[in-house]
């Protein structure tokens, strides 16, 4: 007979409020407003504070007093998985010489699930370590509080995923970032500022001060960077909070903050009298796409929509993009994918197959088509978004004449970003022509017969 080994007594919650140390690291005067606002019913809160400047342990800190508060799920997000196991949990305090979560939560822990980054505390409430990259893995989850750890490199779609749970709940989510240019965190603190629910604090190196008094940046620190050859977007970026900021390596970022500052070509609107062209991206992964949508008006390129498919099949996608207003003319995929194209052809669809360009010569030509193009703002703001953030690795560390690699940066802004570069070098080359006459489908019958 197999014993079956007993279950670890979980321990008892106590119920001597003084018997727990709510907050492991001493909060500066800050953090106490931050708190101070919290209180008083602001439980959402963005919080653009500086590089150093203890973002994270603070979110640990407020889900550890929180969880014991009130029983639930408390969730801590990286933009990526791989991120949160590097920085949090794999991390160690300098000035303490342990993990960090260790600190926050030791005294607390019934059961560590290491592979999962999952803490069962003592009086059942969890935490969890995750990237915004799987949040589909929250399907079921529950939560009570939330904290987006460099939200401006967050996919934001795990918000509007999170979001109908946290309101359900009653629960609370906090933001932590630096600005990385005018992209959905930017907007979002323009937006949310002065928000009677929300609390949205900005922090640069010359208003924050540690528990005695001293700045926590120092301007001899930033100047030693400096010297060791940190860019001064870096920090502007990371010390200053400035949103105008070049992001290192953004390929389009210039481009697209013309583009989005320029109201006469923020306008763009379908018309139904021209064929519509949609450009894909598929390289991600089977079960995720994005799309860009567009059309010619004379010597522009008209950006009607834009949208990304995460985690859903491929013939689901194309089924979704069926319901639009719009009938698509030409579907176009990159060369790379172009083993797809059979999923097409079995909803008599089929797609162009894009060649590749020389790398280097892509980004010359999305760059000049970004100059001319025209762009529904509402519509596509991800796209926006994406164009701002997507980078490929500086070789030059040049802020005046950049020189990218062909790596590029795995963030989300992959997705849009890669479909527009291939619509753009679809138009280059010639494209379908003059997208003013009917279409033909003499070369798509052919493939039927």
């Amino acid at each position: 007979m197999i014993r079956k080994p007993k279950p670890k007594p979980r321990k008892k919650p106590t119920t001597d409020p003084g018997a727990i140390q709510l907050w492991p690291w001493p909060l500066r005067s800050y953090q106490q407003s931050a708190v101070a606002a919290f209180d008083a019913g602001k439980r959402r809160q963005m919080l653009i504070w500086h590089r150093r400047a203890g973002k994270d342990v603070f979110g640990m800190s407020l889900a550890r007093r929180q969880s014991q508060d009130d029983i639930g799920g408390y969730w801590h997000f990286f933009p990526k998985h791989v991120q949160a196991r590097r920085a949090l949990w794999q991390g160690v305090d300098p000035k303490k010489g342990k993990p960090f979560i260790d600190t926050a939560f030791a005294d607390l822990v019934h059961h560590r699930n290491n592979t999962e980054m999952f803490l069962e505390l003592s009086n059942g409430s969890t935490w969890q370590l995750l990237g915004s990259d799987n949040y589909d893995r929250l399907v079921g989850g529950n939560a009570r509080g939330v904290v987006f750890s460099e939200w401006a490199l967050c996919d934001p779609r795990a918000w509007d995923y999170i979001r109908p749970i946290i309101l359900e709940n009653h629960g609370w989510a906090v933001f932590i970032t630096t600005y990385r240019g005018r992209n959905h965190a930017w907007q979002m603190a323009q937006t949310l500022a002065g928000h009677p629910d929300w609390y949205v604090d900005i922090r640069t190196v010359a208003d924050t001060t540690d528990v005695d008094g001293r700045r926590i940046i120092t301007d001899e620190d930033i100047d030693g960077e400096r010297s060791e050859g940190t860019s001064e977007a870096i920090i502007q970026q990371e010390y200053f909070c400035n949103p105008a900021a070049a992001v290192p390596g953004a390929v389009y970022a210039v481009q697209a903050e013309r583009l989005r500052a320029d109201p006469e070509r923020t306008q763009a609107r379908w018309n139904p009298l021209r064929p519509v062209l949609a450009a894909w991206n598929l390289d991600r992964s089977p079960t995720s796409s994005a799309v860009v949508y567009a059309q010619a008006v004379g010597e522009r390129l008209s950006i009607i929509g834009a949208e990304t498919f995460p985690f859903m099949p491929l013939p689901e996608c194309i089924a979704k993009i069926a319901a639009r207003p719009w009938r698509i003319n030409e579907h176009l995929i990159p060369t790379k994918s172009a083993a797809l194209a059979s999923v097409f052809g079995d909803l008599r669809i089929f797609p162009t197959v894009v060649p590749e360009r020389t790398p280097g010569r892509v980004e010359a030509i999305t760059q000049g088509m970004l100059e001319m193009c025209e762009i529904h703002a509402t519509q596509c703001g991800d796209l926006l978004d994406s164009l701002t953030g997507y980078t490929r690795h500086d070789l030059t560390h040049d802020d005046a004449r950049p020189m990218f690699s062909e790596d590029y940066d795995e963030t989300w802004h992959v997705q849009l970003s890669q479909a527009f570069e291939l619509l753009a070098v679809h138009q280059y080359d010639g494209g379908t022509g003059d997208w003013s006459r009917p279409p033909t489908y003499r070369n798509a019958d052919k493939r039927v017969i």
